[in-house]
């Protein structure tokens, strides 16, 4: 979800970073000839990395940014450009910690597809069976519902949510406050028939996993993801504050260049569909395992891409399978909202993972852009170039 919730205007911001500079001359010859060239193209392939980055702060001008990425055979790139804090002035910090919003939902729906894998439960369970009260709920089975083809309406959309989400930020919810938004309307069409991107059905998904393991979601998803993939700066926060150093979040008028701070949110508010908080060497990981399906079984991970279809509304992927999108050739998840925009998305064909980190969301005409999904690809192609 994406509100605009300024606070204060902190004027303009010039966002543009210099170019990394290329080396002005190299020597070489006889048995260090190979050594030389891959020192040319290691430098030459950052320059294109930054140069990617000074491009997109040129054009959108956001505070600041976090952006790496890691190929098989070459040295891994990380970066911190621009601001955490404007009014500050403060530098963003390589190991900052971001809310990473939608890039949840991946989280969530691996952790239930390792209960379909340990036989707890099955991706055909309609969701009547898990939690009462779900319109369509003797329809809509657990695979509707990772592949965003429930129907039913997205929470965050309503009205009765919005009024007191505004009013105060920091409320703190519980996922059936949350789903009681959606039950109240009704489904847009019957499960598997459409494609719509919808929060609620992750918060669904939340709960049942938290009914069948007995655990909060956050506690499973520590024991059977966090833990297991060494993610030592991932959580499932229960409160806004998280561990410093965290950026300051804005939304940011892309024409301009302007930014207003915005204010922090209760991941409550979020739930199973946007909650986490993460950073650039986790989602790097993060990034790699969901696309290779280390946590899963082959024949699992096939099945979730295998069941995506066309994306018509939401997060711009190609196509959508159960908590993983496609863009082009690479897989993984974005997220955007309040502040925050983040992206983690790898290709196999070269295992490369490319993951960015955004304190801002555009406002205004451009509200829909995902400034780190506009970098990805970027990125992508600098990869995909070779």
């Amino acid at each position: 979800m994406h509100f605009d919730l300024s606070r204060r205007r902190v004027g303009r911001w010039a966002g543009a970073v210099a170019l990394a500079p290329w080396l002005a001359s190299c020597g070489g010859g006889g048995s260090g000839d190979s050594g030389v060239l891959a020192g040319l193209a290691a430098n030459a392939r950052e320059a294109r990395y930054v140069e990617a980055v000074d491009s997109l702060f040129a054009t959108y001008h956001p505070p600041g940014i976090l952006a790496g990425v890691n190929v098989a055979g070459q040295t891994p790139w990380r970066r911190a450009f621009g601001q955490a804090d404007v009014a500050r002035a403060t530098p963003m910090a390589l190991d900052s910690t971001f809310p990473i919003r939608s890039v949840t939902k991946s989280f969530t729906v691996t952790l239930l597809l390792q209960l379909v894998q340990s036989g707890q439960l099955a991706l055909d369970h309609k969701i009547g069976r898990y939690i009462a009260g779900v319109p369509n709920g003797n329809l809509i089975d657990l695979a509707d519902l990772a592949g965003n083809q429930s129907g039913l309406a997205d929470y965050s959309m309503q009205p009765g949510f919005f009024e007191v989400f505004v009013k105060d930020t920091l409320h703190v919810w519980t996922p059936q406050e949350l789903a009681a938004f959606s039950f109240a309307v009704t489904p847009a069409f019957l499960p598997g028939e459409q494609y719509q991107y919808s929060n609620t059905n992750t918060v669904l998904l939340g709960m049942v996993i938290e009914a069948v393991t007995g655990q909060l979601l956050g506690d499973a998803l520590t024991t059977r993801i966090f833990r297991p993939l060494g993610l030592n700066g991932t959580s499932y926060p229960s409160s806004a504050n998280l561990p410093p150093p965290t950026p300051t979040p804005y939304a940011v008028d892309v024409a301009t260049g302007d930014a207003d701070d915005q204010p922090l949110i209760s991941p409550t508010s979020l739930a199973g569909s946007g909650a986490m908080a993460s950073t650039l060497s986790d989602l790097l990981v993060w990034g790699d395992a969901l696309d290779r399906g280390s946590l899963l079984s082959a024949e699992l991970q096939e099945l979730r891409k295998s069941r995506a279809r066309m994306v018509t509304n939401g997060p711009e992927y190609d196509r959508y399978g159960l908590g993983i999108g496609q863009i082009g050739n690479w897989w993984g998840h974005t997220g955007s909202g309040v502040g925050f925009q983040v992206a983690t998305m790898h290709l196999a064909s070269r295992n490369a993972t490319v993951s960015v980190m955004v304190n801002a969301t555009p406002e205004g005409a451009r509200r829909d852009l995902n400034l780190a999904q506009e970098l990805f690809e970027k990125l992508a192609a600098v990869v995909e170039a070779g």
